[in-house]
């Protein structure tokens, strides 16, 4: 069978893979033109001895040809690129690894952050050095004090929040 005959007998299979596997379909008759000479470079790669059916072979050149087309020409944006007057896209972006022990010692003096951990009772405050100044984990401190996870967790976050409450107070 001749190349051209081949394309013809293709069509289908190039449009059909363009709406199947093409991340974008805004340029439809370029990513056929691209398709139809993926096809043609195929031709000339396909090895007959192999006895794989040549629809199929091409139907795989196109499918791995569409899901890396414009993979690598993705444009790139600055943070820095302005999008308003005096503001820049980096402006816009919120810091999300934020917890609540940073926002604590972030907003509060050190005097009265540790005026208010000597507010609180003993396990309180053991609770609070054991989990935040030597950063142990939450699985660790709870077998020590033989309490569940989920137990210490929500009593940590309530000791956080007598300790929020009386800094902000």
């Amino acid at each position: 069978m001749d190349k051209n005959a081949i394309l013809e007998k293709a069509h289908p299979l190039i449009i059909s893979s363009i709406n199947k596997y093409a991340l974008s379909k805004d340029e439809f008759e370029d990513l056929y033109q691209e398709g139809a000479i993926v096809i043609l470079e195929s031709l000339d790669k396909y090895d007959r001895s192999k006895s794989v059916d040549i629809f199929y072979y091409l139907k795989n050149q196109l499918r791995y040809f569409y899901l890396n087309y414009g993979r690598y020409n993705r444009k790139t944006v600055s943070i820095n690129e302005p999008i308003a007057e005096g503001l820049e896209l980096g402006d816009t972006l919120m810091d999300e690894s934020s917890c609540i022990e940073d926002d604590l010692l972030s907003s509060a003096e050190v005097e009265e952050a540790y005026r208010a951990l000597m507010d609180l009772n003993y396990e309180e405050r053991y609770i609070i050095q054991e989990s935040i100044i030597k950063q142990r984990t939450l699985d660790d401190l709870a077998k020590e004090l033989g309490i569940s996870r989920t137990t210490l967790f929500r009593r940590k976050r309530s000791i956080l929040g007598k300790i929020y409450n009386k800094m902000n107070n």
